[in-house]
């Protein structure tokens, strides 16, 4: 990137990519056949948020120039963006429990499956429920208008600022986030509650994508420390998925289990909340070496 490149071209570059990315898995995400392309559809939506949220911070205002008021900025783009987020997540969380469930039961005898599949068709008819809201969703008027937004930043319409790159302004960016994911380490204590486990995955991916937006505009000197701090946070987030998964998996399990009135398909749901709570366990004594690992590749940045 060229010293003559401004901070809101590289945010605008930065969006172009990802809208595209969203774009590439829309009609996968619609179709549901493949839970991968709702998984990398949702990526794209937090990495848009991520640089919307970094970019007015350094360069004032970037506002869109729309046929329709009122006005967009980022902040709202941010709003609508966290709206796709929310439709999406019910369809996310039962496509990821079902993966699961059926990967902890790949073993069990012919009765056990039978029972097994009992407990998660109530899973199937929700996750269709949800998946006809994403439809709507999609098809939307409000979509379209996300979509719209998106690309008129992408392209530069309205007044952006254009303050110059400094190499340093980016990776500047990373220092709240690292700031929140280290006081959130520092308040877990030996026995966390779930809760705490959960934000500390959030605030940790939030530090992951301001480390992604600042990677094509650091100094060469910086560049190689973001990407120790990338492959960090996305190790840390892969430790928190598991336990985040094995939390919700053990509790939904255990609802599910208390509604049946036969024997088997209770006995089933026992056996699954134990062999999640095993995993939740794994997971927790993972998490100190994953937390101290992101906090050392930061520091050098921050």
């Amino acid at each position: 990137m060229s010293a003559s490149t401004t901070t809101a071209e590289h945010a605008r570059a930065r969006i172009d990519q990802q809208l595209r990315a969203l774009l590439s898995h829309q009609d996968g995400a619609r179709a549901g056949t493949d839970p991968e392309e709702l998984h990398q559809f949702r990526v794209a939506i937090r990495r848009l948020r991520s640089v919307l949220k970094t970019v007015p911070s350094m360069t004032g205002e970037v506002r869109l120039a729309t046929d329709t008021p009122p006005e967009q900025s980022p902040a709202d783009l941010r709003d609508e963006l966290r709206w796709l987020g929310d439709v999406t997540s019910p369809v996310r969380d039962l496509d990821v429990l079902l993966m699961r469930l059926r990967e902890e039961t790949a073993g069990f005898d012919e009765d056990e499956l039978a029972a097994a599949e009992q407990l998660m068709s109530a899973l199937v008819k929700e996750r269709g429920t949800h998946r006809i809201a994403l439809g709507r969703a999609l098809s939307s008027a409000r979509y379209q208008g996300l979509l719209t937004g998106l690309a008129a930043l992408a392209n530069g319409d309205g007044d952006g600022a254009q303050a110059p790159m400094t190499g340093t302004k980016l990776v500047s960016s990373l220092r709240k986030p690292y700031q929140a994911l280290r006081k959130a380490i520092d308040e877990l204590g030996d026995d966390p509650e779930d809760d705490q486990v959960h934000a500390l995955r959030i605030k940790g991916k939030r530090l992951r994508y301001a480390a992604e937006t600042a990677l094509p505009a650091a100094k060469k000197s910086d560049v190689k420390q973001l990407g120790k701090l990338i492959k960090a946070a996305k190790r840390l987030q892969d430790v928190l998925g598991e336990h985040q998964d094995a939390v919700v998996a053990a509790q939904r399990v255990r609802e599910l289990g208390a509604a049946q009135e036969k024997p088997l398909p209770a006995f089933v749901a026992g056996r699954l909340v134990e062999r999640e709570m095993a995993r939740k366990a794994q997971a927790r004594a993972n998490l100190p070496g994953r937390c101290r690992k992101v906090l050392k590749q930061a520091r050098p940045l921050v």
